[in-house]
């Protein structure tokens, strides 16, 4: 972002072409973001933990949460940064979204304009039905949440580098010197799900980044630890609501 103490006006718009295998390292600003990606897939990781992002997503950060961007693959963002209470009302306490063919096209004119537009004509009528429209977006639960126990960070960390590893709970207790029923109960409170579920979202957020790569989907498959690609075809699409397949031609 440029070096604003203040917004140019209450929304600002941002539009970049990322190119493939770029960072966007951890970072914060005093404005609500609401981040986009018309083409092409990312990977956003916040304070509370991270998302794959597709175009059928919007996501929101609140103000000053610290968050990251990775992308596999050329991308085009899109980028809302909103000042004051309207942004902070609408972010919430941040997540996505799923987006509308509607808030899309609204956010591709907004990205004509130019920095100081017109608030009170057009294109600030424009900007406020966009806002309107922006506040009916369904949420969507596509988080996966970051434990804060040292316990279970240092098992986090190991399935992030290794999705595959079929490691149970217990043998992961025997690891930590703590019994599986204290880890299976610290998963649930600190995460909101189960050991399976939060390592099923996480081979399946790889899963996503790697079909953005452009690896077949029978080693993607494998790689992040189905024993077959119609089971992992499956709980792809559960989750995403699309085939893995479609991944490069347009989801």
């Amino acid at each position: 972002m440029p070096d604003f103490s203040c917004l140019p006006r209450p929304v600002l718009m941002r539009i970049q072409l990322r190119p493939e295998n770029s960072i966007v390292r951890p970072h914060r600003h005093p404005w609500t973001q609401f981040l986009y990606c018309s083409k092409g897939v990312m990977s956003v990781t916040t304070e509370i933990g991270s998302y794959v992002m597709t175009p059928d997503m919007g996501l929101w950060i609140p103000p000053n949460v610290e968050h990251s961007v990775q992308m596999v693959q050329p991308i085009l963002q899109e980028s809302l940064y909103l000042d004051g209470a309207v942004g902070a009302r609408l972010a919430g306490r941040g997540g996505v979204v799923s987006m509308t063919g509607l808030v899309r096209e609204l956010i591709h004119e907004a990205g004509t304009f130019p920095v100081e537009y017109d608030e009170a004509g057009a294109p600030g009528r424009l900007i406020t039905v966009l806002l309107d429209q922006l506040a009916l977006l369904p949420v969507r639960d596509v988080l996966l949440p970051f434990p804060h126990d040292a316990r279970l960070q240092v098992i986090c960390r190991q399935l992030i580098d290794d999705p595959g590893c079929e490691r149970s709970l217990d043998e992961w207790a025997e690891r930590a010197a703590a019994s599986s029923r204290t880890l299976s109960r610290l998963f649930e409170s600190e995460t909101g799900m189960g050991f399976r579920a939060w390592r099923q979202r996480l081979r399946l957020q790889r899963a996503m980044m790697l079909l953005g790569e452009g690896a077949p989907v029978s080693r993607v498959a494998v790689d992040v630890g189905y024993t077959s690609a119609s089971a992992f075809i499956v709980a792809f699409k559960r989750f995403f609501g699309f085939s893995p397949g479609t991944i490069g031609l347009g989801a």
